[in-house]
């Protein structure tokens, strides 16, 4: 792993550590972030499907995805880098917790071909994207399916707000001498043929994918009409085409391995 993405990851899990329950919050809340989470969620188990089965969540966070893939009659493991959020999520599967643990994406504590569906949401943008494919490979079984997300580089709200909105508040808060905590650089942009062909160089194929997480209105907009930009994003799920480059933010990824080389 690069010493640039080394330090990276780590930030990604002091940040992370530190907000378990304000993160694990934005899903119930009816605004930009709700919105884009609970899509999100819903695209992947709607590609994921029904068990029964053994299913990894790498990057489980608080334990959402498991808990309504566990509805779904899958057999749920988990992991992620952060430690406090490995106890939010065993917390809220009690059932569970001694499948979920606490680890990083680019070495999972798993053995190999154990798993039916590997599921990574909201992680690889914060890890070594092509460490973290080969280890959801090596942990899959023969035929197995890996669906996972990415963020949509072109997508206008996060040209917006990574490019202009948040280079203007870091300039103010120096200028006013305000506390400035910083979030977690993401791994690089990757858009849809370049994530295909790191899935491809990972072992994967017969890659599809599905734009998801609309979000139409800008910030600061976004923040002062919450409840409108939340609207307007569901009434958007599910089109693709031009609208969906521009407007999701996010991309699921659903991918399979034919079989496996064992020599």
């Amino acid at each position: 792993m690069s010493a640039q993405v080394t330090s990276t990851v780590q930030n990604a899990d002091e940040y992370f550590d530190r907000r378990v329950a304000l993160y694990d919050s934005r899903y119930d809340a009816f605004d930009a972030d709700g919105h884009a989470l609970r899509a999100r969620l819903e695209a992947v188990c709607a590609l994921v499907g029904t068990g029964p089965g053994d299913l990894l969540d790498a990057g489980m966070g608080a334990g959402r995805l498991c808990a309504e893939l566990a509805v779904l009659d899958w057999r749920v493991s988990g992991v992620d880098a952060s430690a406090e959020m490995v106890e939010a999520a065993r917390a809220r599967l009690p059932e569970a917790r001694a499948r979920l643990h606490h680890g990083r994406i680019e070495s999972l504590p798993f053995a190999s071909e154990s798993f039916d569906v590997v599921t990574a949401t909201g992680v690889l943008e914060y890890a070594d994207v092509a460490a973290a494919l080969r280890e959801l490979h090596r942990v899959l079984r023969q035929n197995g399916r890996a669906v996972v997300s990415y963020p949509n580089p072109h997508a206008i709200y996060g040209i917006w707000k990574t490019r202009l909105w948040y280079p203007l508040v870091r300039s103010g808060k120096r200028l006013l001498r305000r506390p400035n905590p910083q979030m977690p650089h993401g791994a690089g942009e990757l858009p849809q043929p370049a994530f295909r062909v790191a899935l491809r160089v990972a072992g994967f194929e017969d890659s599809t994918s599905v734009p998801t997480s609309y979000l139409p209105v800008i910030t600061p907009l976004d923040r002062l009409f919450p409840k409108t930009t939340a609207r307007l994003g569901q009434r958007l799920e599910g089109r693709g085409g031009r609208l969906g480059a521009l407007l999701a933010t996010q991309v699921v990824y659903e991918a399979t391995i034919k079989g496996k080389d064992h020599a």
